[in-house]
């Protein structure tokens, strides 16, 4: 007779201690019928008690998900042995999932560890993308892909970040891309009666916060006021704010700056309800969809009382699925419909660089920032380890630059007469590199490029979250920046933003000289001035080596045609208000 009771019938919701365990043993010992188990172990993967380990485990015998076999005496190692196979038990479950639509619980389910092919079905997937829901809501189900940084308008400095904050939150003006301008959003006219050192910005009436008050002048001053506590480097040379009607702002400056209307259509300057502490959480704003949290992700629901008009879709549900890094869908999908997308190849506006930490004494060596800068040859590095993507290598912070600019040529035989004068005799160079499978596989090609030439290496992975400081054990850098909607304005607060690697690694010296050219912003006429003073402060940033552009991420996007009006921009994000899905009936 089988030890094990009857198997017990798939419940409508999954018993996570079970997974939890199965996953933790799964992932420590690999496929087995028969696990050892120390209490330690159990309370450590459940985040639990002594005594509720026991009840656990007590539990999962008595409901025949597994048989326990306590060890005997206290600390001694105890048995457990599962009934029916892993991978069909997650088979059957992932199907079950998918088939009621439980997207949280598939999300989750993704993040415990298990094998991704043994939960990132076809059924899996098909729960994912935009269709229709209970009640005819039509919905978008996607996933983020990473952990999400910040999401205070301070602080934010991500791009995905960004658009979600956009989303929830208004700015009192927004930049047109397509024209270079700005246009009326919140404030629905603006001025300056003095050449720009002071600024009148006339408020919308009847804008309605998520929680019900209206929109005042008020609301604005505390949001510019939390902005020059909270991130100085981005409202710098503001001496006063102040409300001069209910409706209507007053901005002095310390000099002109006609620059300063575009600073207030960034993510840093969305406005915030004053009688709301902000919480990232829940953030609550004027935006086009309300913000709430969901079970391994959160909702965005259309506001119907939105200024500019409610979306076209009801509501985006986004999951938070680490695991399925490189899995993920590449596409919109829409469920039920034939696929049949339009794709293309489409430059990221961003770009990837190294970077030397100016607090190490290795970067003070010029010859051995030359070196490096000859050693990574973007091109040899793509031919050599085969890379599928289209490359387009940098030679400025901009794609649409670098493509009217030639590469630079490389030379082993340059780097190595470098390497010679620099005579570097200290310990290997630690190469700081996010834990991704891309980037650590160009770091490892730099390390053992280097290796061959007699320079060592020593690559040192990173959190995805994370981003290396002055003081840290790290010699050089990979990572990547990207722009917005305003090109300029985004050159100009990366360099600016004390978040970001510029301001934690660069020189004292270099740094000087770029606050001084970007100064030149305050009084730039117009676009081709800034043009001018970005190409200046790039020249400053790469000629003495500190910093090497190294290339563009080309991605491949692809839209199903029944999604109706919109595309992904550069960076595949989605303008939610404008989405909306035809008709799939026959």
């Amino acid at each position: 007779m089988s030890p094990f009771p009857a198997p017990p019938i798939l419940a409508t919701a999954p018993d996570w201690p079970y997974l939890t365990l199965r996953a933790a043993l799964h992932a420590r010992d690999g496929v087995r019928g028969l696990h050892t188990l120390t209490l330690a172990d159990a309370q450590a993967w459940w985040g639990c008690s002594d005594r509720t380990a026991k009840r656990q485990l007590s539990r999962l015998h008595a409901s025949g998900r597994l048989v326990y076999t306590p060890g005997r005496g206290r600390g001694n190692t105890s048995r457990v042995a599962f009934a029916g196979a892993l991978e069909g038990e997650l088979a059957a479950l992932t199907a079950h999932l998918a088939g009621v639509g439980a997207a949280a619980d598939l999300a989750r389910l993704s993040r415990l560890g298990f094998p991704r092919a043994w939960v990132l079905t076809d059924a899996v997937r098909g729960t994912f993308g935009l269709g229709v829901g209970p009640a005819g809501t039509d919905r978008l189900r996607t996933v983020v892909t990473r952990p999400l940084t910040s999401l205070d308008p301070l602080t934010v400095n991500s791009a995905a970040e960004a658009h979600l904050l956009t989303q929830v939150l208004d700015p009192l003006l927004v930049f047109d891309p397509l024209a270079r301008t700005l246009r009326p959003h919140l404030a629905h006219h603006w001025s300056t009666p003095d050449g720009g050192r002071s600024w009148v910005f006339h408020l919308r009436k009847g804008v309605q916060f998520h929680h019900g008050r209206t929109l005042d002048a008020q609301d604005v001053l505390f949001t510019l006021e939390r902005m020059r506590r909270g991130a100085p480097w981005y409202l710098g040379g503001v001496l006063d704010v102040r409300e001069i009607a209910p409706f209507t702002m007053h901005v002095t400056l310390d000099r002109p700056d006609l620059f300063f209307p575009r600073r207030l259509a960034h993510e840093q300057a969305l406005i915030l309800p004053r009688d709301v502490p902000f919480n990232e959480r829940r953030p609550v704003g004027t935006g086009a969809f309300r913000w709430h949290a969901l079970d391994g992700g959160f909702r965005l629901e259309a506001f119907d009382a939105h200024f500019a008009g409610r979306p076209l879709i009801d509501e985006v549900e986004v999951f938070l699925v680490p695991e399925l890094r490189g899995d993920a869908p590449s596409s919109l999908d829409v469920s039920g419909v034939p696929d049949d997308p339009v794709e293309s190849w489409v430059p990221e506006n961003s770009v990837h660089f190294l970077i030397w930490n100016a607090h190490r004494p290795a970067a003070r060596s010029a010859a051995l920032r030359a070196a490096v800068v000859e050693m990574h040859d973007i091109r040899a590095f793509w031919q050599e380890s085969g890379r599928a993507e289209r490359l387009l290598p940098a030679t400025s912070f901009l794609p649409r630059c670098s493509l009217n600019r030639p590469p630079r040529g490389h030379s082993l035989a340059r780097a190595q007469a470098l390497l010679a004068r620099a005579a570097y005799a200290g310990p290997p160079l630690r190469v700081w590199v996010l834990d991704l499978p891309g980037a650590r596989q160009e770091a490892d090609w730099l390390a053992a490029r280097a290796a061959r030439l007699g320079l060592p290496m020593q690559v040192v992975p990173a959190p995805l979250d994370a981003l290396p400081d002055a003081g840290d054990d790290v010699d050089l850098a990979f990572m990547g920046e990207i722009a917005g909607w305003d090109e300029h304005l985004s050159f100009w607060s990366a360099l600016k933003q004390p978040e970001l690697l510029f301001r934690r690694l660069l020189p004292a010296d270099v740094l000087r000289d770029v606050d001084a050219l970007l100064d030149g912003y305050r009084m730039a006429p117009d676009a081709a001035a800034l043009e001018a003073l970005m190409t200046c402060v790039e020249a400053r940033l790469l000629g003495g080596h500190h910093l090497h552009l190294t290339h563009h991420r080309v991605k491949r996007r692809a839209v199903h045609p029944l999604i109706r009006d919109v595309h992904p921009d550069a960076y595949g994000r989605i303008d939610f208000k404008r989405l909306w899905l035809g008709d799939v009936r026959p």
